[in-house]
């Protein structure tokens, strides 16, 4: 069985694959994403060998559709083929699929647009990879529940950044990865955590959850 878990955003999903008994850590970021400093560790983290990062296309310039509504739907489907190329490239073998996603969070501070708008692109994502891999099944799970799995329901992220790097869940297969050790020598304790790092841990903590 291959479990797939989605922190999904429109910026930065952030998607943790468990294939063959090892994790693989997977971006999809938006260009430029934070700072010079930022950017100098996202391009280090990309040479790691369970890490698989891809710079998105830049859908500002590259979209030529008269209808804003229309662009953001091709913009849907373009982030879906992309993630589903890698996964497909990832996972080569596998028949039996599980997925799921992390779903938002009642704190969140979006508005109501942007809501709405990660939803679409959600379940854009969705029906592709029913389409492709025909799952067994696709969750959506609450914020805190991963939370709870990890130590407590209520935890910040900086709280559960430090779970992940003390590998609380003494998780032999994350103490074997190169990614979690990238993560212990090169960031370390920190109050700001660095894209797409948070949301390949909020997706580790949901692929360990799902197979629990």
């Amino acid at each position: 069985m291959t479990y797939i878990t989605i922190d999904f955003s429109l910026n930065s999903p952030g998607i943790c694959i468990y294939h063959n008994n090892k994790y693989t850590f997977f971006s999809y970021l938006k260009p430029k994403s934070g700072t010079k400093k930022e950017q100098a560790i996202q391009a280090e983290m990309s040479k790691l060998s369970d890490v698989v990062f891809v710079e998105q296309p830049d859908f500002t310039n590259k979209l030529n559709y008269s209808s804003a509504e229309l662009a953001k739907i091709h913009r849907y489907i373009t982030t879906s083929e992309d993630i589903i190329r890698v996964i497909k490239e990832t996972t080569k073998g596998s028949t039996n699929y599980i997925f799921a996603f992390e779903g938002t969070s009642f704190g969140s501070k979006m508005g109501t647009n942007n809501i709405i708008d990660m939803a679409a692109g959600a379940a854009i994502l969705k029906m592709k990879l029913i389409e492709t891999f025909q799952p067994e099944n696709i969750e959506t799970i609450a914020p805190s529940t991963i939370k709870k799995h990890a130590g407590k329901g209520n935890m910040s992220k900086v709280e559960l950044w430090g779970k992940f790097l003390s590998n609380t869940l003494e998780d032999e297969k994350l103490e074997a990865s190169d990614f979690l050790k990238f993560c212990q020598t090169e960031i370390g304790e920190t109050t700001k955590i660095p894209k797409p790092f948070d949301d390949l841990v909020d997706a580790y903590f949901l692929n360990s959850l799902l197979r629990a």
